[in-house]
C-alpha cells in the first residue's frame, strides 16, 4: 500500500485586524471630529437660515444656493479670483523655474541663493503681507522710492499700488508668488536633478539649441513635477484670504480684490448670513474638486500615467 504524502500548508501570518483598528482609531477619530463633522455641519447650515447668536435655524432648502448663484457680488468675486490666478500661477511657475535653474548651476554662491529664495517660506503670511503693504505705500514705499531713483516719479493723483483698481490684485499676486517661490523652486530642482546629464551632452553634440533643449528635453522630462506644481497652485488660488485682508483691509479698492474666500468672510462676520456663507463655501469646495479632477484627468492622458 502506497503511502500518501500530504503537502504542508503554507505558513501565513494571521491578520491582526483588531490591532490595526486600535492603531487607526486615534487618527480616524481626529479625522471624523475635525473634518467629517464640520463638512456635514456646513451642509446643514447651507440649507437653513442659521442664527449664530441664538444657535437656532430654519430650513430654507436651496434658497441660499439660489441666492449665491444669482448674486452679482459672487460673480464679481469669481472674476477677481480668476484674475488673481491668471497672474499668480504663470508668474510663480516662471520664477520658480528660473530659480531652480540657478540652483542647478555649479556656482559658488548656490547655497546662499537657496537660502535667499527659500527664506519667504518660513515667514508668516501676516508678516509677509505687512512687509509688502509697506513696500507698496505711495511715495514713501520702497518700490516708489526705487522708481524715483531711476528717474520715474508718479503724478499728483497717484493713490498707490494697492488703491488702483487694475493693479491691486496683481500686486497681491506678486507678493504670493514671492512667498511660494522657494517651495516650487525646490520641487522643480528635484525634477531637474533626475534628468541624466548625458542627455544634454548628446543633445549638444547633435547641435541642439538651448531653446530646443528646454522645450524638447527639460519640460517633457519634468512634466510630472510640473503637473503637481500646477495642481498645488490651483489650490493656493482658492485659499488666498489673509493676504487680501492684511493688505487691503476691506477688499478695496471698490471690491476689486474681493475673491471668493474674502466674500465668505464678509457673509459670515459682516452680514452674519451664515447660511449664504456655508452655501458659497460648499459651491467653492465642489468647484475646486471638479477642476482638480478634470485637470488630473487631462494630465493623466497627456503624461500617460495610466
Amino acid at each position: 500500500m502506497a503511502e500518501t504524502y500530504a503537502e504542508p500548508e503554507l505558513l501565513r501570518p494571521k491578520p491582526h485586524r483588531r490591532d490595526a483598528y486600535v492603531f487607526l482609531a486615534p487618527a480616524m477619530a481626529i479625522l471624523f471630529v475635525f473634518f467629517i463633522l464640520p463638512v456635514f455641519w456646513i451642509l446643514y447650515v447651507s440649507v437653513s437660515e442659521y442664527e449664530p447668536v441664538t444657535a437656532t435655524s430654519q430650513t430654507v432648502w436651496l434658497d441660499n444656493y439660489r441666492e449665491v448663484v444669482t448674486s452679482p457680488a459672487v460673480w464679481r468675486s469669481v472674476l477677481n479670483t480668476v484674475y488673481f490666478g491668471l497672474v499668480y500661477v504663470p508668474l510663480t511657475l516662471l520664477l520658480a523655474g528660473c530659480a531652480a535653474w540657478l540652483f542647478s548651476r555649479c556656482i559658488r554662491s548656490r547655497p546662499l541663493l537657496r537660502a535667499v529664495f527659500c527664506a519667504p517660506i518660513i515667514v508668516p503670511v501676516v508678516a509677509a503681507a505687512l512687509i509688502w503693504r509697506a513696500a507698496y505705500a505711495p511715495y514713501s514705499g520702497s518700490i516708489d522710492r526705487l522708481l524715483y531713483l531711476v528717474g520715474y516719479e508718479h503724478g499728483a493723483g497717484w493713490a498707490g499700488w494697492l488703491y488702483e483698481p487694475y493693479l491691486a490684485m496683481p500686486c497681491i499676486a506678486v507678493m504670493c508668488a514671492w512667498r511660494d517661490l522657494g517651495l516650487f523652486a525646490l520641487l522643480l530642482l528635484s525634477a531637474f536633478g533626475r534628468i541624466p546629464k548625458s542627455t544634454y551632452e548628446l543633445a549638444r553634440l547633435d547641435g541642439v539649441s538651448r531653446w530646443q533643449m528646454l522645450t524638447k528635453i527639460t519640460i517633457p522630462l519634468c512634466s510630472g513635477t510640473l503637473a503637481l506644481c500646477l495642481i498645488m497652485l490651483v489650490i493656493n488660488v482658492q485659499n488666498v484670504f489673509q493676504e487680501i485682508f492684511v493688505m487691503t483691509e476691506d477688499g478695496g479698492p471698490a471690491n476689486w480684490t474681493v475673491n471668493i474666500p474674502f466674500l465668505v468672510y464678509r457673509y459670515t462676520y459682516t452680514h452674519y448670513d451664515w447660511g449664504r456663507a456655508a452655501a458659497l463655501s460648499t459651491v467653492l469646495f465642489a468647484v475646486t474638486v471638479i477642476v482638480i479632477l478634470i485637470q488630473n484627468r487631462m494630465l493623466t492622458r497627456r503624461l500617460n500615467w495610466d
